[in-house]
């Protein structure tokens, strides 16, 4: 294990790649100079069925939210160590579960994606399930994507899945996407048509695009606005992709 200790950072890092979060976690027991390489780690993936279950966070459960504080605070405590560290923070993968919504944990997801958008992410994959329930589009059933992300230049993987709403002041905003290669896009809900060709247009770069299950919020609807209905794409315009390879529709 001394041997071990004394590789390089970088051979350390690529160890600890190789590993689930949660076996990577444990290695900071191993010596200081391991906990000192969990630390400066620039990959975080987390899920939250690793923190809690579904019947932990139910009302009326004594841990339903010091589990989930457990969480927020694990994430953002590892993000601000490596902002404050001056070191990039390369992959942030989430997934959660019954996690968000205006009155859980979406101001914490919207504080980590920014932290990594500023710092040098290269893959940011965002999977929540529970956000929405078949097609309830009810405003509290989904995750506004915060305009933040555009901010991320050095972005080459974006995948997106589950319960994820992009709203219209995206197109508002100049992307800035020119290093996405890779676009994964699944039960997103837009809402207004032009946002899924403002978005992909921008990735210049792009060599693999899915997008799945995907819905435009349908403004003229006289349903109850209380429930908001959507159609789901059916078309898409693409242009000037000279480097796609693979795309799944």
């Amino acid at each position: 294990m001394d041997r071990l200790s004394g590789l390089p950072k970088t051979i350390l890092h690529d160890i600890l790649a190789r590993l689930s979060d949660k076996d990577a976690a444990k290695t900071i027991a191993l010596s200081k100079a391991w906990r000192d390489t969990w630390y400066s780690f620039p990959n975080l993936s987390v899920c939250s069925g690793d923190f809690f279950t579904i019947h932990d966070i139910v009302p009326g459960s004594s841990h339903r939210f010091s589990k989930m504080h457990i969480l927020f605070d694990y994430v953002t405590k590892r993000l601000l160590r490596l902002r404050d560290q001056g070191l990039a923070i390369k992959e942030l993968k989430l997934s959660l579960t019954n996690l968000l919504n205006p009155t859980r944990g979406s101001h914490h997801v919207d504080q980590w994606i920014q932290m990594a958008s500023e710092n040098g992410v290269k893959v940011l994959e965002l999977h929540l399930t529970g956000g929405c329930i078949g097609r309830d589009y009810s405003q509290d059933n989904w995750y506004d994507l915060p305009l933040c992300v555009i901010e991320a230049k050095s972005l080459a993987k974006l995948e997106l899945a589950g319960g994820i709403r992009i709203d219209q002041e995206f197109l508002n905003h100049s992307m800035k996407f020119s290093s996405v290669k890779s676009l994964f896009l699944s039960q997103v809900l837009f809402t207004h048509e032009r946002i899924i060709e403002h978005l992909i247009s921008h990735c210049t770069l792009i060599e693999h695009l899915t997008m799945n299950y995907c819905s435009v919020y349908n403004h003229l609807s006289t349903e109850d606005p209380l429930v908001q209905r959507s159609h789901r794409v059916k078309s898409l315009f693409l242009n000037g992709l000279q480097k796609l390879k693979d795309i799944d529709v």
